[in-house]
């Protein structure tokens, strides 16, 4: 947020247009209920700094707002540990990624970190979004799995995640990183670790 108001010339708090950012996406959603849950990002993210300039009275541009925000996440780095852990899981098990994103940034994003996966889907093929369940049916379907309870889904946002996993009747593992405490109506994870790197032993896989 702190390079787009620097882009475009914009004296903001970069933390306060970011915490308006969240908003906006939730108020928005709320409005159109009637709509489909799924958007593509840059449209939507242009509507929601747009929603922001206007709340703070800046003259910025919301689309180019979007497509750099966009530009950003292909180009993003994953963790460090995230290429060892696929690598070594992968002659174990079929890897697939799960993804709230287009494939525009996505596909670059794994691209650039080098991460490989035997089934990739964002919510632009699936036309829905985390939590929503149809995503995680999609997953099934795509892994040709009649039961969901084969697939161990590993996430580390509580709503989208956890709570959309276990909604679709996956399994969970949670990547709590910074020690998050679980929402209260968020059910727990069938195996919570620190990093990826610790999911590896209790999957029966050395690194």
């Amino acid at each position: 947020m702190a390079e787009i108001c620097d882009r475009q010339g914009l004296e903001a708090d970069a933390a306060d247009v970011w915490r308006r950012f969240l908003r906006a996406a939730r108020s928005l959603r709320a409005e159109n209920t009637h709509l489909p849950l799924y958007r593509r990002y840059d449209e939507a993210w242009a509507l929601q700094f747009e929603r922001v300039f206007r709340q703070l009275r800046l003259k910025g541009d919301g689309w180019d707002a979007a497509l750099y925000l966009k530009s950003k996440l292909a180009n993003a780095l994953a963790f460090p540990e995230a290429r060892p852990v696929i690598n070594a899981l992968r002659p174990h098990y079929r890897l697939a990624v799960l993804s709230n994103a287009d494939d525009d940034f996505l596909l670059p994003c794994l691209e650039n970190n080098n991460l490989q996966f035997d089934i990739i889907v964002s919510s632009e093929r699936a036309a829905a979004i985390k939590p929503d369940p149809a995503i995680f049916q999609h997953l099934a379907l795509a892994l040709e799995l009649d039961d969901p309870q084969r697939i161990l889904y590993v996430g580390d946002n509580p709503i989208p995640d956890l709570l959309g996993a276990r909604q679709a009747g996956l399994q969970m593992a949670w990547v709590n990183r910074y020690g998050y405490r679980r929402p209260t109506k968020v059910p727990p994870p069938d195996i919570k670790v620190r990093s990826l790197s610790e999911l590896v032993p209790i999957l029966g896989v050395e690194l």
